[in-house]
């Protein structure tokens, strides 16, 4: 009979050791390229109040991932919600610590939550990798955080393709087309669905929201222009003008030093209330099995000086990478990815009469040596131990006898091939470290 008890919630997932050790690979690569760029790491509670995310100056009331966040409230009748992501929550960090020096620079990775569809690469608790600098207006900065997304996918060995708009031109596309202030976001919130319902599905949005034929054949004939990048951005400036958006965006693809993936894409909106310049999406190059984005993020120069108010400025910029997509396009690519199935380096296996303290002193010498070892504990046969180690497909075992502690060597097994020889510590350390 099946126990109730066991089972997990929609849309979370456990992940034993080789997805694990795996998905640990993606977060080190994040790591050592945030910081290679410069970015620090700070850390943000999971729980928030609800009033932050459904700020203007947050993700706001109407957008779509404010509809999907898991709300709660506390014993004192706070009204809380579970982190959905982290910019919110930098902006109330550096509004909260007014002796921060500028530009500052910081990087955080942990889990968010979003109670919404659940598909390949979409899941309800998930993993999110965040990049933000604030205090740079110049975007110049833009450039460099596409040079990071670019950094961060070649090193994980994936071609993607960068999408970038600005939330000026779509401001000007709105006032080309006559879209009242008052209708705006809600209209770009429409717009920011155009590669999942079409063309047709945009229309029929906004149709819903009361909105003339004639405003709508100009916002879909503004976002559906085709061209080059460069084409583009001339036959905006001839239909809507320059407000600053259009040469923003031009200026961050003609810095950036690995442009040849950058496409310029008027219909990119980026559903959140936030976002004041040029925002970023990126996809597989081959979509063909994940189609959702794996990174975006785009500037939101008015949030942290709308949450302290005093009209002070705070330019910001930002990424984020989603690990669960980019796991599971990796997993996707690479039959092998998750082949390490754990993070021992070697498996000590004493023998015959060995004292089992013996052995524990030989894998206390090899993590001093910076080499990670486990043992048996369990006295079984050698036979048993290798087949266990194999098991795990730990590369290398120690065999510990009584022979071996009168010559005061060890035998080293090569797991994969079978071979094995005799060799001193400091001999099994340097070639285990090799």
């Amino acid at each position: 009979m099946k126990n109730e008890a066991l089972q997990m919630a929609k849309g979370v997932r456990d992940f034993g050791p080789a997805e694990k050790i795996a998905r640990d690979k993606i977060l080190d690569t994040f790591k050592i390229v945030f910081e290679s760029f410069g970015y620090n790491p700070i850390e943000t509670p999971v729980i928030e109040r609800q009033e932050l995310f459904a700020s203007k100056f947050g993700i706001g009331q109407e957008s779509e991932a404010m509809n999907e966040t898991f709300k709660l409230n506390d014993q004192g009748g706070r009204d809380l919600v579970l982190r959905t992501e982290f910019t919110v929550p930098f902006a109330r960090y550096v509004g909260m610590n007014p002796q921060l020096r500028l530009p500052f620079k910081r990087y955080q990775m942990g889990t968010v939550f979003r109670d919404g569809p659940i598909k390949l690469g979409r899941y309800r608790e998930f993993w999110q990798c965040d990049v933000d600098v604030v205090g740079v207006s110049n975007p110049l900065i833009d450039a460099e955080i596409i040079e990071l997304a670019n950094e961060v996918f070649q090193r994980l060995g994936l071609a993607v393709e960068i999408r970038i708009n600005n939330r000026k031109i779509l401001n000007a596309i709105m006032d080309y087309a006559g879209v009242p202030e008052e209708n705006q976001i809600s209209v770009i919130i429409s717009i920011d669905k155009l590669d999942k319902i079409g063309i047709a599905g945009v229309r029929e949005e906004l149709l819903a929201k009361e909105m003339s034929e004639e405003m709508i054949n100009k916002v879909l004939s503004a976002i559906s222009i085709k061209g080059t990048n460069n084409e583009l951005i001339e036959k905006l400036r001839d239909m809507i003008g320059d407000n600053g958006g259009i040469s923003e965006v031009d200026d961050a693809i003609k810095n950036t030093i690995s442009s040849g993936n950058i496409v310029f894409s008027p219909s990119l909106a980026r559903g959140l209330a936030y976002y004041t310049g040029n925002v970023f999406e990126v996809y597989l190059k081959d979509r063909s099995r994940l189609s959702s984005a794996i990174c975006a993020g785009g500037r939101f120069d008015e949030m942290i000086g709308g949450f302290i108010g005093g009209g002070e400025s705070f330019p910001a910029v930002g990424i984020s990478f989603g690990l669960e997509a980019i796991f599971d396009a990796l997993r996707l690519q690479n039959a092998e990815f998750e082949s390490q199935r754990s993070v021992v380096e070697v498996y000590v296996i004493p023998i015959g009469n060995v004292p089992i303290k013996t052995a524990f002193e030989y894998c206390k010498k090899l993590r001093e040596a910076n080499i990670f070892a486990d043992l048996d504990v369990l006295s079984r046969k050698t036979g048993k131990n290798l087949e266990y180690a194999s098991s795990y497909g730990i590369p290398w075992a120690i065999l510990l006898g009584e022979d071996e502690l009168k010559e005061n060597k060890l035998t080293l097994r090569d797991m994969l091939s079978g071979e094995q020889e005799k060799l001193s510590f400091d001999e099994v350390v340097a070639k285990l470290k090799k």
